[in-house]
C-alpha cells in the first residue's frame, strides 16, 4: 500500500512595493531590482517569505501553511532594501543631482498614501552623497507593526497587504540643434526652422565652437520640455532660395544619450548633431 500526501501551497500578499517614472509612456520604471541587505535577508527567510516581481512591482507573500501566529513572531519587522537601477541612462533621464555618486533615501512618507517620499516626486532633498560609484535607492519599511500578519493570537480575516509606492520625474531639458559641415564653410543666413505644430518659423541661429575645435550653427527650441519617449515637437529645417526651393529636412527629436549640462545657463541641453551637405 502506497501512502498518499496532499499538499497545497497557500500563499499571501503582504507587502508591494511599486516604482514608477515619467519618462515612460505606461510610467511603469522596470528595468530595476530589489536587493535586501543581508539582515532582511535572514527575516525573509525566518517568516518564510517569498519575493517576486511582477512589471515595475515587487509582491512578497507569505506562507499561510506556516506557523507563525505564535507571540514568538509578534512585533515590528524593519526591512531594508537596496533598489538598483539597470537603465544606463537612468541619472540622463531623472530629475535628481546629476552626480555619479549619490544614494536616494526612500521611506514611508506622513501622508499615509504609501508614498516612499515627502513630496509628489522623488526630489533632491532625499538624495545623499556616498563614496560608492552610481545612482542607487536606498528603501525602509516597517511591517507587522500591529501584529496584522506575524505573532497574532485570533484574526477574524487576513489583514489587507500594506502597499507602498515611488516615482520619479523626468529632466527638464531643451532642444538644441547643431548643424555642421564637413570640408566647406556654412553660410546659414537663408535658412530657417520651420514649427509645423506651432505654424511658426525662427532663423535664431548662432555660431559657436564645440569641445573638439567643430564650428557649428545652432538652434535652441527656446520651450522647456520635460523629457520623455516621444515628442510631439515637429520641425524642418528649410532653405529661403530661389534655386533650391525644395530643401527640406525633417529634424528628429534628440536621444536620452545627448544631453548636456551647461553650468552657467544652468540649462540641461538635449541636442542632436544634423550634418548638411
Amino acid at each position: 500500500m502506497n501512502n498518499r500526501f496532499d499538499y497545497t501551497s497557500d500563499y499571501s500578499k503582504i507587502l508591494e512595493l511599486s516604482f514608477y517614472h515619467e519618462f515612460f509612456r505606461d510610467t511603469s520604471l522596470v528595468a530595476i531590482d530589489l536587493i535586501p541587505d543581508i539582515e532582511t535577508q535572514s527575516l525573509l527567510k525566518n517568516y518564510n517569505l517569498l519575493q517576486r516581481k511582477k512589471g515595475n512591482s515587487f509582491i512578497f507573500l507569505k506562507n499561510n501553511n506556516s506557523n507563525l501566529n505564535n507571540l514568538v513572531f509578534s512585533g515590528p519587522i524593519q526591512l531594508v532594501f537596496r533598489l538598483k537601477f539597470n537603465d544606463p541612462l537612468f541619472l540622463n533621464i531623472t530629475d535628481i543631482p546629476f552626480g555619479y555618486q549619490q544614494k536616494i533615501v526612500l521611506e514611508p512618507s506622513d501622508d499615509n498614501e504609501g508614498r516612499l517620499h515627502p513630496m509628489t516626486y522623488v526630489d533632491p532633498n532625499i538624495s545623499q552623497e556616498t563614496d560608492e560609484n552610481g545612482v542607487f535607492a536606498e528603501i525602509k519599511i516597517a511591517i507587522n507593526e500591529n501584529n496584522e500578519f506575524f505573532g497574532y493570537e485570533e484574526q477574524d480575516k487576513p489583514a489587507p497587504p500594506k502597499k507602498f509606492f515611488a516615482r520619479f520625474n523626468s529632466r527638464t531639458i531643451k532642444f538644441r540643434y547643431n548643424f555642421y559641415s564637413v570640408g566647406k564653410q556654412l553660410d546659414f543666413s537663408n535658412f530657417f526652422i520651420y514649427d509645423e505644430i506651432a505654424n511658426e518659423q525662427y532663423n535664431t541661429f548662432f555660431q559657436r565652437t564645440l569641445e573638439n575645435g567643430m564650428n557649428v550653427f545652432s538652434f535652441v527650441v527656446e520651450e522647456e520640455l520635460k523629457m520623455c519617449e516621444s515628442y510631439k515637437q515637429k520641425l524642418y529645417l528649410k532653405k529661403e532660395d530661389e534655386f533650391n526651393k525644395s530643401f527640406n529636412r525633417y529634424l528628429s527629436h534628440p536621444i536620452a544619450q545627448n544631453l548636456k549640462f551647461e553650468s552657467e545657463a544652468n540649462v540641461f541641453y538635449l541636442e542632436n548633431f544634423i550634418k548638411i551637405d
